[in-house]
């Protein structure tokens, strides 16, 4: 009797012990994210976000391989959750499939509700790393830019977004980046390699020679650039940066204004001064005058320069010089515009106009 007894509650006790394990085993295959099992820190799904290393000529306003963590930096996240496993991975995801798993999620370096350990994470909420299946992820930064669109694209198995009539504005330094990856249920951050959207442009000045041993004082007191586009449409897909509507060059941009920077001599364009700080432009074809293109170009972008010399003791003269900038920026370039200014000295070439002879009449001595 006491044998069947025992035997009942260790029946009874491995029914419950299978109907757990049932229980969780469907919430994982639905992707709940309040599915059964442990939920500690090691599942929770974290980011490990780096910025693209500069190339030659590149490096952006964030600059480097490190996602600050001192700016309050964030970017927002969607995702894309599949079933299925191996070769049939996102299988299930249709082209143009909106975010299943997370969507328009800010993600910020925090330790969340729970203040836990800072880590790039959700502010809110804690999310966690399904049993079975991947999670395909797509990341734009800043946090504060709205996607026209988010959608799967099923030919490159991966996310896509795409952002219509992106403005950059007059003295703008905002970074525009994508990034995307994709895991499954992993303890370390996922990393997140994002690359920059966007140009940026610098400009550097310097004087062609040592003209303060001459007592002359050059400064710049503006820079604008004329005849570019500031606004585009821009495509992320297949981890690749598109523009398109970026050629109509019609707008212009005041570089930089500020009190006036003296321009000092250096002996190498690298060694010029930084004149302003960096800005970023939408990436545009280079926008060149030709009589023989078709259809022919009728507007070429230049840069216009205010400037202020004095010599001696004289009075100051002010003015604007208007100079030819052709250009191609290309998303995730650095360009470095060096102005070297090169100063004419007044020089003087004398001559003198030869005596013209008249012949007078013969004047007659005592005749």
């Amino acid at each position: 009797m006491l044998n069947h007894f025992i035997n009942n509650q260790i029946m009874k006790k491995s029914q419950l012990i299978l109907a757990a394990a049932l229980v969780a085993l469907a919430a994982c295959e639905k992707g709940n994210l309040d599915f059964s099992g442990p939920q500690t820190l090691d599942n929770e799904i974290g980011f490990n976000a780096v910025t693209k290393k500069a190339t030659k000529a590149n490096d952006a306003i964030i600059t480097g391989a490190v996602y600050d963590t001192l700016t309050n930096n964030s970017f927002k996240v969607w995702g894309w959750q599949t079933e299925k496993e191996g070769n049939d991975a996102y299988s299930d995801i249709n082209d143009a499939d909106a975010s299943n798993f997370m969507s328009n999620l800010t993600i910020e370096w925090t330790g969340g509700r729970l203040d836990r350990k800072n880590a790039w994470r959700n502010a809110d909420n804690y999310y966690y790393w399904p049993f079975t299946g991947r999670i395909s992820f797509l990341a734009i930064h800043p946090s504060t830019v709205a996607p026209t669109s988010t959608a799967w694209d099923a030919t490159n198995t991966m996310p896509k977004a795409y952002i219509e009539d992106y403005t950059v504005v007059a003295k703008d330094s905002t970074d525009l980046m994508f990034a995307s990856n994709e895991g499954a249920r992993m303890s370390a951050a996922l990393p997140m390699m994002f690359k920059h959207a966007l140009s940026q442009i610098q400009f550097r000045v310097r004087t062609n020679e040592n003209y303060a041993a001459d007592t002359v004082e050059f400064k710049v007191d503006s820079i604008k650039i004329n005849s570019i586009d500031l606004t585009g449409n821009v495509t992320y897909e297949a981890d690749t940066v598109a523009w398109a509507a970026n050629t109509n060059q019609v707008d212009s941009s005041v570089y930089y204004n500020k009190k006036s920077q003296v321009v000092n001599y250096y002996a190498t364009d690298a060694a010029a001064e930084l004149y302003g700080r960096a800005l970023v432009m939408i990436p545009q074809p280079a926008n060149v005058l030709d009589a023989n293109a078709v259809p022919e170009d009728t507007v070429q972008t230049t840069l216009t320069v205010g400037y202020t010399m004095k010599q001696k003791n004289y009075a100051a003269i002010s003015g604007t010089v208007t100079v030819p900038a052709p250009q191609e920026w290309l998303a995730g370039k650095r360009y470095l515009y060096t102005l070297n200014f090169k100063l004419n000295e007044i020089l003087f070439n004398p001559s003198v106009t030869e005596w013209v002879d008249v012949n007078v009449q013969t004047i007659n001595i005592l005749d």
